[in-house]
């Protein structure tokens, strides 16, 4: 499923080793080569998310990582024994002033569940013998690390694990529109579109809807219009906090995670007494972005002078060159510049 979106090309600013900012379009292979020092330049919002096109090839980049079996051995229990994790977060994405290793890890450790799962379901048979499925391992994996990971997918608490893992996916009603592109990500876009902070009320009812305006199903029309009704009778209900719509209509939030705001945040960073919650951002990453654009227009205008220059230093030698070829064909036939000819040389050097 990752390979689809390897090739797509994102729009994005870049750094050279020189602190040189330009525009680029790059594929999720190739910001992963990252040559020559380049950097790419990243946006988060307050809630440490990566928002903007920045945040598509972020993603893209911890995806590939993620499911790097070499990188990180498919032979653990669970992500939080693997011990590789810093070294390639050092290697492979390491953000300045590290604003979202967190962040980063967890997405890369997501993508690693995601396609042991994958790849199990893929490979593994009922139907073979243990020798048959230890050998139908899949290409790039290690032999003994296929043979574990097919051990420890067969112990009677791991089956119980999944058995409830299972069934709690199954409980999940609510269809939504947003494809790959992170809540994170449409909350920015939709504030921005809107001129105003749009809340996570009012994103849920966004990407539980068709096209058309309908919403997926009976159950998230029911829910939608309950927000609706919510937000019209308290407009407070609309801003992100621990009472507002989201909140009223699903109950308390489940520890380690925030409905509607997308991947990474917890109560604690969003409610908790040192928090600086999503809304109140919005107008700083929106200044952010334009003045990286303002910078990307001054280095712009910067290297035309320079090849404006650099042209008419070509042009001066060019001259210089043909001078030099006229005095030498003059002195050949044993005769002297007129005196016209040699003035204006002399003004042009």
């Amino acid at each position: 499923m990752l390979s689809i979106y390897l090739n797509i090309r994102y729009y994005v600013w870049l750094i050279d080793s020189d602190g040189t900012m330009k525009p680029a379009r790059l594929s999720v292979r190739e910001a992963m080569e990252r040559p020559n020092g380049r950097k790419i330049v990243l946006r988060f919002n307050k809630a440490k998310q990566a928002i903007g096109n920045e945040a598509g090839l972020l993603s893209g980049v911890l995806g590939l990582l993620g499911s790097d079996f070499g990188k990180f051995p498919i032979c653990e229990e669970s992500w939080r024994k693997i011990t590789t994790k810093d070294k390639v977060y050092n290697e492979c994405v390491k953000i300045a002033k590290e604003l979202s290793k967190k962040n980063i890890l967890k997405s890369m450790g997501k993508s690693w569940k995601e396609t042991r799962l994958r790849l199990y379901n893929a490979y593994f048979k009922p139907t073979f013998t243990t020798k048959q499925n230890i050998e139908n391992r899949p290409p790039g994996i290690d032999r003994e690390h296929w043979r574990w990971f097919l051990d420890y997918r067969a112990k009677p608490e791991t089956k119980e694990k999944c058995k409830k893992n299972a069934k709690n996916r199954s409980k999940q009603q609510y269809t939504h529109t947003g494809g790959s592109k992170s809540f994170a990500r449409r909350i920015e876009e939709e504030s921005e579109q809107q001129g105003r902070i749009v809340g996570r009320g009012e994103l849920w009812i966004a990407v539980h809807k068709k096209k058309d305006g309908s919403y997926m199903n009976d159950e998230a029309r029911a829910i939608g219009e309950r927000i609706e009704e919510i937000e019209q009778q308290d407009e407070s209900s609309r801003v992100l906090s621990q009472n507002d719509s989201i909140a009223q209509v699903f109950g308390k939030e489940k520890p380690g995670r925030v409905r509607g705001v997308g991947f990474g945040p917890t109560p604690s960073q969003l409610f908790g007494p040192n928090s600086h919650g999503l809304g109140n951002g919005v107008q700083q990453e929106e200044t952010q972005r334009k003045l990286l654009e303002l910078e990307a227009q001054l280095e712009g205008e910067k290297l035309k002078r320079k090849a404006m220059e650099d042209e008419a230093a070509a042009d001066k030698k060019k001259m210089k060159a043909m001078e030099s070829a006229l005095i030498y064909l003059f002195q050949r036939q044993g005769e002297e510049l007129p005196p016209d000819i040699a003035a204006g040389m002399s003004f042009v050097g």
